[in-house]
């Protein structure tokens, strides 16, 4: 009993020379509290170890952090880790469509003040590659006047009614050129339609 209180006094001794070393070698900031911590629990741990083995013949602390770390490192973290990956991916995909959406409309308004203008862009995430892709840019130029039937529901029957007229003058070809020199995508996936307000 003797040589297990020798053994206990002589670890706390050593970690608290090693705290007291560390803590004299940390720089004057933000870290050195975060590390008094860690050290501090450290020294908790020393002391407490062999009041636990008393109540607990066979508490082994290793042991505990070795189940510990297989846990976090176990199989239910790939799964959780794709889950959350496709989550950001799904999330970003809309973040960065609606922002695209917002800066061409921004842009043409800018550029070509003279109409009001709508933007419905599709963004596909490349997994392999890790980028966005733009598949297609549909720009609607809002001309007043009034406005098209887009579609009309009767008898829960839908019967399209769909009336764009797709730019192809020189007004059309401006705005094309102007986004694909913005965008830095082809002017084939970007389509102009003129729409009555």
């Amino acid at each position: 009993m003797i040589e297990l209180l020798k053994v206990w006094v002589t670890n706390i001794t050593i970690a608290i020379f090693f705290i007291t070393a560390v803590e004299m070698i940390l720089p004057d900031n933000n870290m050195k509290k975060y590390a008094k911590f860690v050290l501090g629990l450290m020294l908790i741990v020393v002391i407490i170890n062999p009041i636990i083995k008393i109540f607990d013949k066979n508490f082994d602390l290793n042991s505990y952090s070795n189940k510990a770390t297989s846990y976090i490192e176990g199989s239910t973290q790939p799964s959780d880790m794709k889950k959350y990956k496709d989550i950001n991916i799904v999330n970003t995909t809309e973040n960065f469509k609606k922002n695209l959406q917002k800066e061409c409309i921004t842009n043409l308004e800018q550029t070509y003040p003279e109409n009001k203008y709508n933007a419905d862009v599709d963004v596909v995430y490349d997994s392999k590659n890790g980028v966005f892709n733009i598949n297609r840019v549909k720009i609607e130029v809002v001309d007043s006047g009034v406005q098209s039937i887009k579609s009309i529901k009767i008898d829960t029957q839908s019967v399209d009614a769909s009336n764009e007229n797709v730019l192809t003058n020189t007004q059309g070809k401006q705005i094309k050129k102007f986004l694909s020199n913005k965008l830095k995508i082809s002017d084939d996936v970007i389509t102009v339609y003129k729409v009555n307000s």
